[in-house]
Order: C-alpha cells, then sequence, then structure tokens
C-alpha cells in the first residue's frame, strides 16, 4: 500500500504540465525584451531603465534589443517567432497592437498571436505649431486653417503613425484641408518647423517641451483629462471646447501566444510593482512626459478591444493604407 501511494505521487507530480514547472523556475536565464524604435527615444528609455530594474528583481539579466522599423512589424515579427516561454518580450506601442491590421492589407504578423502582460504608461499628445503662426490656442487654429485651406503643411512620424491619425482625425472631422508631408520620426519633423517647411504637428510632450519653452514653438492643445506636468499652461482639448480630439501614445509589455499564464502572470506582477515604485515613475516615467497605466492583463486586454475600433474607425476616417 506504501509503495502504491508513493507511485501515485510520483506519477501526479510527473504529470504536473511544464507551464506549472516553467512559472515555478522562471526566470532562470536571461529575458530579451525587443524594442521595435531606435535607442534614445521614450520607449526605448521607459525599457531600459525596466530592464535594469527586472534585472535587480528577477537576479537574472533582462536585457533591451533594439528592432527598429516598419511601424513596429520587424520586432512584433522577431518576437513572434521566438519560443512562447517567457524569455523574449515586446514593448509595444499602438502600431503593432491596434493599427497595423487595418492599415496593411497584408500583415507580416498575427496582433491576435501577441498576448498582452501590461499597459506600462502612455503619453498624451500635444498639437504644436511655429512661434509666429497665426493662432494661440486650438479654436483659433481650426479657424485659420479652415480660412486658409490647403496652406498648412502638417508634418507626422510616418503615414499610418499616431501622430498622423491624430491630425488627419482633425482635419476630416473639422473640415479642414492641409496637406500631410510624413517623416520618419519627430525629430525631422521639429526641425523641418522651425525651418518653416511645416506648420503644424502632433507629437509626445517630451519632444516638443523644450522648445516651447526655448521659445522656438507654441504648444496649443493637449489629449488627456489633465494637463501635463511638464507644460502647465497648455490647455487639454476638452478645456479648450474640443473633448473629441483625444489622441495618445500607449506602450505595453506582449509575450507570444502560448505562453503559459503562469508566466505572463510573473511577468506582470514584477512590472506594475516596478512601474509603482516612486523612485522609478520619476526617474523614468515622469521624465519623458508619460503617465502610469500599470494594467493587469485582463485589463490590458480590455483595453485593447476597446481601442481597436476606435483605431479602425480613424484610420478608415484618415484614407491611411501601407503595403
Amino acid at each position: 500500500m506504501k509503495h502504491l501511494v508513493s507511485l501515485l505521487f510520483a506519477l501526479a507530480v510527473s504529470a504536473m504540465s511544464p507551464a506549472t514547472h516553467a512559472a515555478d523556475k522562471f526566470p532562470t536565464k536571461p529575458v530579451r525584451i525587443i524594442v521595435p524604435y531606435s535607442a534614445g527615444g521614450p520607449v526605448d528609455i521607459i525599457t531600459r531603465g525596466l530592464s535594469a530594474r527586472l534585472s535587480e528583481e528577477w537576479k537574472v539579466s533582462a536585457v533591451v534589443d533594439n528592432k527598429p522599423g516598419a511601424n513596429e512589424i520587424i520586432g512584433a515579427s522577431e518576437m513572434l517567432r521566438s519560443p512562447a516561454d517567457g524569455y523574449t518580450l515586446l514593448m509595444a506601442t499602438d502600431s503593432a497592437f491596434s493599427q497595423n491590421q487595418y492599415l496593411y492589407e497584408k500583415l507580416a504578423y498575427d496582433p491576435e498571436a501577441m498576448v498582452p502582460i501590461t499597459r506600462l504608461a502612455l503619453a498624451n499628445l500635444v498639437l504644436f505649431v511655429p512661434v509666429d503662426f497665426p493662432a494661440s490656442n486650438v479654436r483659433e487654429f481650426i479657424a485659420y486653417v479652415r480660412a486658409n485651406p490647403q496652406r498648412v503643411n502638417y508634418g507626422s512620424a510616418g503615414i499610418g503613425n499616431i501622430t498622423h491619425l491624430s491630425m488627419a482625425y482633425v482635419e476630416k472631422s473639422k473640415g479642414l484641408r492641409m496637406t500631410h508631408v510624413p517623416y520618419k520620426g519627430l525629430a525631422p519633423v521639429i526641425q523641418d518647423m522651425l525651418a518653416g517647411q511645416v506648420q503644424a504637428a502632433f507629437g509626445v510632450p517630451s519632444a516638443v517641451e523644450p522648445y516651447v519653452k526655448a521659445g522656438k514653438l507654441k504648444a496649443l492643445g493637449i489629449s488627456g483629462s489633465q494637463r501635463a506636468k511638464v507644460l502647465p499652461s497648455v490647455p487639454t482639448f476638452t478645456e479648450s471646447g474640443f473633448p473629441d480630439i483625444q489622441s495618445n501614445l500607449n506602450m505595453g509589455l506582449f509575450a507570444p501566444r502560448g505562453t503559459p499564464a503562469e508566466v505572463v502572470d510573473t511577468v506582470a506582477g514584477t512590472v506594475r510593482k516596478i512601474l509603482l515604485e516612486p523612485e522609478f515613475r520619476t526617474k523614468y516615467i515622469d521624465n519623458v512626459a508619460f503617465e502610469v497605466a500599470a494594467s493587469t492583463p485582463q485589463e490590458f486586454s480590455a483595453f485593447i478591444a476597446k481601442d481597436k475600433p476606435l483605431q479602425k474607425a480613424r484610420i478608415e476616417m484618415s484614407g491611411a493604407k501601407l503595403d
């Protein structure tokens, strides 16, 4: 009888799923976090700060691997080709998880195969213009553009980018006519605006704030329910009388489909703990003018489900399409 009990116990232990064993031991080797952007931008900065803290918490290295290009397609594809064990993750934004499927007729990866872990942070976008632009607020901006069709060029960080979709929404919903000038990133947009080539754009506050403080650009309005800490004098679009103009950049962590739920929960729990540390928030979130979200996997999944139809509608309104 004793032998039988021992045998049954051994069988029960051996029958435990690999996922259970994986969760108990995770992580036992370095974790790679793919960032689909070049080094130095806000998504990269936050991820590098996070990877350093994860390395401390887990006692194994968490390393950043930059895979920029193609609206995050390169990074997302790389992550989804990796084993579903939690050791290769992706730090993506709206492009990869909510927008690309509506922008591309043929997409090189399946967004549904991306498992949400946590929505880390978001940045509300600011509408900015040259310092000599003949408008000091959103209402004056809309009135000027409406009275001067096709005389205002607006820049974006690329076709289908959130900076493009945001201005396309303003243009279509307010009955305006502007000329879209796409760039490869926000930095060249700002440089050409300073040179007089473009007259309006949307961007993240961290990129715009130095030029506003230097008196070289004007920020007319910002999305979100509260004013940005780095631009406290800039009213929200709601304050300005345009509550429908709401655009933000969301960043979140993903794993490949098939990753054990226990591993997803382990990563989410550790990341959320770090995000709520005051020192981390000050150094890595506030420093780039983002706001902490720190959602659970379930909350992040619900956010994406709600966000996708909104993104689809805006993309269809903009007419943006990519090959």
